[in-house]
């Protein structure tokens, strides 16, 4: 079990599989001979080579002579922190210039479509395990009518969570409110649209049959549909 743990940390610190392999068998083994570490791997020998020419050019293996034979040898525990705590440091000298770079881009737009019941479970489920505080306007009693179960699951969730909820709905309105909710009434008659905004995201929900989701992750949409709430609420009653 730790040995796959070590492997996959490794490989998530960017090892390809078989880097790994060579590396853990030399600091298993210490020194050896490419001879000797293909025997040990179960690699060929010359993509032996090929491999700790990578690792050699990256720092973390070497080799030296011994009794007129080539050995490898990589780089301890200790030495292989300071070696990506290195690359970790460089890329914090660089992240001000990084970040100029991504403020001249274009802000990418994702949307997705998720359709009946399941489909806005799915949504729903992601707005969940964000944890974060959400707004939403047009609160409605189908929300709890369609989703039946799921929805009574989601506001257990989201009040042990201690989640906030900032909601408006329709005056007349009936509908279970979160434990650490703030709700605020409108005079007009919503449509049956339900618009809810977290984080960088905004989703908006027909109740309608056929029951469907859309879900639009991009800053600064979320910003102009945040813009419109905050325009609602300051009407709204509480």
């Amino acid at each position: 079990m730790m040995n796959n743990q070590i492997t996959l940390i490794l490989k998530n610190l960017g090892f390809e599989e078989r880097e790994v392999k060579i590396y853990l068998i030399l600091m298993t083994k210490g020194s050896l001979t490419a001879m000797q570490i293909s025997k040990e791997t179960q690699i060929d020998r010359t993509t032996i080579y090929d491999i700790l020419e990578r690792l050699i050019n990256k720092g973390i293996a070497s080799s030296f002579i011994k009794n007129k034979s080539k050995h490898f040898t990589a780089l301890s525990p200790n030495k292989l922190l300071i070696y990506f705590r290195d690359k970790y440091s460089s890329l914090q000298n660089i992240l001000p210039e990084l970040n100029k770079l991504t403020s001249k881009t274009q802000e990418p737009v994702k949307c997705e479509l998720f359709q009946g019941k399941e489909g806005l479970k799915t949504v729903l489920k992601d707005l969940i395990e964000s944890k974060e505080e959400y707004k939403v306007i047009g609160i409605r009693k189908e929300y709890e009518d369609i989703l039946e179960y799921f929805n009574e699951q989601g506001i257990i969730k989201l009040n042990q969570e201690k989640i906030k909820e900032i909601g408006i709905y329709s005056k007349g309105e009936k509908f279970k409110k979160l434990k650490y909710g703030e709700y605020k009434e409108i005079n007009q008659k919503l449509s049956p649209l339900t618009t809810l905004i977290y984080g960088n995201k905004v989703m908006f929900f027909v109740w309608i049959e056929p029951y469907f989701a859309i879900l639009i992750e991009n800053e600064t949409f979320r910003k102009g549909q945040e813009e419109y709430f905050n325009l609602l609420w300051k009407q709204a009653k509480s």
